[in-house]
């Protein structure tokens, strides 16, 4: 912390880019920054990097999607204790805030036809 009494700004990461699961499956679905367009270059992120932030988009009108900052056991895991995003909203958080470094996230869209965005900032 500052002599001003603000707090350091966190780091969203050196990469951002994005992840459109508009036309995936309704199961859960596993992410890692090789999934991820780098939206400066357009070009597939590499392997390997650690998420610094997510933003999930819920475009649903009527359904929950989630969210779990770590891989799926089975496609069919149960979405109990497991972070809801409402529908037609926005979950964001600063996952490079947590003790556990983070590279592969699981999605779960409401239904097969529901538009779901995932947005991320990695680091190396």
């Amino acid at each position: 912390m500052s002599g001003l009494n603000i707090t350091n700004p966190i780091k969203a990461g050196s990469f951002r880019a994005m992840c459109d699961l508009s036309l995936g499956t309704a199961d859960w679905q596993d992410l890692s920054s090789a999934d991820f367009k780098d939206s400066a270059t357009g070009e597939a992120l590499a392997s390997g990097y650690k998420f610094a932030w997510i933003g999930v988009v819920n475009l649903s009108l009527d359904g929950v999607a989630y969210v779990k900052y770590r891989a799926r056991v089975a496609a069919d895991d149960t979405t109990d204790n497991e972070l809801p995003i409402l529908p037609y909203s926005l979950h964001s958080d600063d996952i490079g805030t947590l003790t556990a470094e983070v590279t592969t996230i699981s999605v779960k869209k409401p239904a097969d036809l529901d538009s779901l965005y995932v947005i991320a900032g990695f680091d190396f």
